[in-house]
């Protein structure tokens, strides 16, 4: 977001100032031929016109122009504003990447309310055994509004394996994502948040988006240390900050929240450990955060460095603590893009624990893309168009969800390498296929069997 401040307040600029010249050129030089002709049309022998009349009814024209010049300027400036936002979260790569939650949605109200989301389906081979299935894996709905000045609430609401309550689905739920009410305190620097809170731990949990991201399949480590979506009810504080002349920007996000409680395991890691919206098993609360600095380095085109770090204790006594960090990276140079994140936890355990109960749990993945798309071929179907955009992918990541054993679940100890290709037909709609390798220490694990393939269809809307 801190990278465009700049253009984007300066867009705001020329829009003010272009409303100065909004009203029809015609309709002001004829109210301005009637109020200068009309003392005139009193010929000889005819009574005088009633001055005062006069001068009340060009008051009045004078006051309808500037009403009128008001209304346009407001229209027109809604209206282009509208289009820079959407062009600078639609079109951009690098927007793209930074500002997920501005990607899609419909405008209505008058530009105050957006509602869109994402949506995905996949085809796949778990690698588990099991049939070959399709999987309607995610219908996200996000609201958007803009309740007042300096006043923000956004909102997703996903709904995996088409609902809950009905007897013939399997693995669905239905369940807020995030629901933030933001107050801008001071403005870019200073934003306070209520709500269920997307946590500031680490890069993807805050750009999980499936139309956004390159691979069917979210990374290990963050799905069973970051524990992506992660969200808990709570408070944060964040903003931007651009370090005087220097280029530097600076980004932070920081929240204090219910906190994980029992439930850490070697099998999921803290997916079970998550938190009631209404509940806590203790008075004492988590805070987690991440700091971002983004440098002006001439040899890439974007450059964030994020650190992540998490504080709590989660027994019902306040006796045990957990704590972590993380360091993510992001870099784009033309045609490349590299991602990859690190993540540590420290889960302190009573003396009555058994082996299989964490004490620390890390993981870590590498990512890079390469995006191409034969000049050529542009604008030749409609679902080659002018934004249309191949992409190779790989992943190597790996994953340690008990450093105190080894080989007891196939998700503890754990490597894999993904390699994918991907279709965006627009930005906001992609095609991804990936072959998963899968390499664990399970006690007689067989490698091949456990191999993953997966085609999906993702858009936002």
């Amino acid at each position: 977001m801190s990278l465009n401040i700049e253009y984007k307040n300066g867009m705001r600029n020329a829009i003010s100032r272009r409303g100065g010249s909004l009203l029809p050129r015609k309709v002001l030089i004829g109210h301005l031929f009637w109020l200068f002709t009309i003392p005139a049309a009193a010929g000889e022998g005819e009574a005088p016109p009633d001055l005062d009349a006069v001068v009340r009814e060009q008051g009045e024209t004078i006051e309808k122009l500037k009403q009128e010049v008001e209304r346009l300027r407001e229209k027109d400036a809604v209206t282009l504003e509208s289009a820079v936002e959407q062009y600078l979260s639609a079109t951009e790569p690098e927007t793209r990447e930074r500002m997920p939650g501005s990607v899609g949605g419909t405008p209505m109200y008058g530009q105050r309310v957006r509602v869109g989301g994402y949506f995905t389906i996949e085809f796949r081979d778990n690698g588990d055994g099991s049939p070959w299935v399709f999987d309607q894996h995610r219908l996200v709905p996000k609201i958007q509004a803009d309740v007042a000045d300096g006043i923000r609430f956004e909102t997703e609401i996903e709904i995996e394996g088409g609902g809950a309550d009905v007897d013939f689905l399997s693995g669905n739920e239905i369940l807020v994502e995030f629901a933030e009410l933001s107050f801008e305190i001071v403005e870019d620097k200073l934003n306070f948040v209520a709500g269920a809170i997307l946590l500031p731990w680490g890069r993807y949990n805050l750009y999980h988006d499936d139309p956004l991201n390159d691979l069917t399949d979210r990374p290990l480590v963050s799905r069973y240390i970051g524990s992506v979506a992660a969200q808990q009810a709570g408070v944060a504080v964040d903003g931007s900050f651009d370090l005087g002349d220097s280029g530097w920007f600076l980004d932070y996000d920081v929240a204090l929240v219910q906190g994980f409680h029992d439930g850490f395991s070697t099998a999921n890691g803290v997916r079970d450990a998550r938190p009631s919206f209404r509940a806590d098993n203790n008075d004492n609360k988590q805070v987690f955060g991440r700091v971002v600095v983004t440098p002006p380095l001439s040899f890439v085109d974007i450059l964030e460095f994020g650190t992540s770090f998490t504080y709590g204790e989660w027994d019902d006594g306040s006796d045990l603590a957990d704590y972590g960090w993380g360091v993510d990276l992001f870099v784009k140079r033309g045609r490349f893009r590299f991602m990859g994140e690190y993540m540590w936890l420290r889960i302190e355990q009573p003396g009555t624990a058994l082996p299989t109960d964490p004490g620390r749990q890390s993981g870590w993945y590498a990512e890079l893309a390469y995006d191409f798309f034969p000049s050529t071929w542009r604008g030749k179907h409609m679902l080659l168009t002018q934004e249309s955009t191949f992409t190779l992918v790989v992943r190597v990541e790996g994953l340690d969800l008990n450093h105190g054993t080894e080989g007891t679940v196939l998700r503890d100890d754990i490597t894999q390498v993904t390699i994918g290709f991907c279709f965006r037909p627009v930005q906001r709609t992609v095609f991804k296929i990936s072959y998963t390798f899968v390499d664990s220490e399970l006690t007689g694990f067989d490698g091949g069997s456990a191999d993953v393939i997966a085609f999906s269809w993702s858009t936002y809307f």
